[in-house]
């Protein structure tokens, strides 16, 4: 994989962030990761954070840009953010890319990913 285009402090990740009330945000729109609260280096040094991300990098280049972001809010409002489709797609490779680095320690996931109570 390439190295993915980022934009720090992105004002788009920003009100995620604080929608989302979470300490530091990635989100990708079309096919650059926006970042908030976290540097570009941090960002690149997480390889299940990357892989994650890339997921979405992925998603937006099969459905397009416009149909994704509709089919994403679609189905973000119809099930929530967890249970989202391309979410858990997301969840599950990046799980799967660092289960298959036996030096790796998987992460919580952060309070808005963990499913609700």
């Amino acid at each position: 994989m390439h190295t993915p285009r980022t934009w720090t402090n992105s004002p788009l990740a920003r009100i995620a962030r604080m929608v989302l009330k979470a300490p530091r945000v990635a989100m990708v729109v079309g096919q650059t990761v926006h970042l908030s609260g976290t540097s570009r280096e941090e960002f690149l040094a997480d390889a299940e954070w990357v892989a994650h991300e890339a997921v979405h990098l992925r998603q937006y280049r099969e459905h397009g840009l416009l149909p994704f972001l509709w089919k994403y809010l679609v189905e973000s409002a119809r099930v929530g953010y967890y249970h989202n489709k391309y979410e858990v797609e997301a969840r599950e490779e990046a799980r799967r890319v660092v289960l298959a680095d036996p030096g790796h320690v998987l992460r919580p996931l952060p309070r808005h990913a963990t499913p609700p109570a």
